[in-house]
C-alpha cells in the first residue's frame, strides 16, 4: 500500500505534465488520421461524406467529408498545441459521435464501432479536464505561473 500511495504522491503533483502528455500524443494521432482525408481531395471528400447516407443523410456529401478532414487535421493540430482547447474539442466530440452512429448503422462489428467511441469518450473527458498549464490557451490567458511563464 505504501508504494501504491508513493506513486500517488509523485503523479498527484503532475497533472498539468499528464495533460500535455495526452495532448501531444492523442493530437499527433488525429493529424496522422486527418491529413490523408484532408488530401484526398474532392473525390475522397465525397466518398467519405456519403458514408452518412447510412443515416439518411444524403446532401452535401463532399462538405461533410471535407469537413471531417478538416476537423481531425487541425483539430489534431490544435488540441496538440492546446489553442482553444475545448471548443475543438467538442468539435472531436461531434465528428466521433457521428462516426459511432455510421459504423453501428452501418452494422460494422463492435470491435470496429468501439475505436470512434472511445476516441469521443476521451475528447468528452478532455472538454471537462480542459488543455492544463502547459498550453497556448493558459498562456494566452494569464494562467501560466510565473515560476513557468515563457519571457522574451
Amino acid at each position: 500500500m505504501k508504494l501504491l500511495q508513493y506513486i500517488n504522491d509523485i503523479l498527484a503533483d503532475r497533472k498539468d505534465l499528464g495533460l500535455l502528455i495526452f495532448r501531444i500524443l492523442i493530437g499527433l494521432a488525429f493529424i496522422w488520421h486527418g491529413v490523408p482525408k484532408l488530401l484526398s481531395g474532392p473525390d475522397g471528400w465525397t466518398a467519405l461524406g456519403s458514408m452518412m447516407g447510412v443515416l439518411g443523410i444524403h446532401i452535401f456529401p463532399t462538405f461533410f467529408g471535407l469537413l471531417s478532414g478538416l476537423t481531425e487535421t487541425f483539430g489534431g493540430l490544435f488540441i496538440l498545441l492546446g489553442l482553444f482547447y475545448r471548443p475543438v474539442a467538442l468539435f472531436l466530440v461531434g465528428n466521433l459521435m457521428m462516426a459511432t452512429s455510421i459504423e453501428l448503422a452501418s452494422g460494422a462489428p463492435l470491435l470496429q464501432v468501439s475505436r470512434p467511441f472511445e476516441e469521443g469518450v476521451f475528447y468528452l473527458g478532455a472538454v471537462f479536464a480542459g488543455p492544463g498549464r502547459y498550453s497556448l490557451d493558459a498562456l494566452l490567458h494569464g494562467k501560466v505561473r510565473e515560476d513557468v511563464r515563457i519571457t522574451a
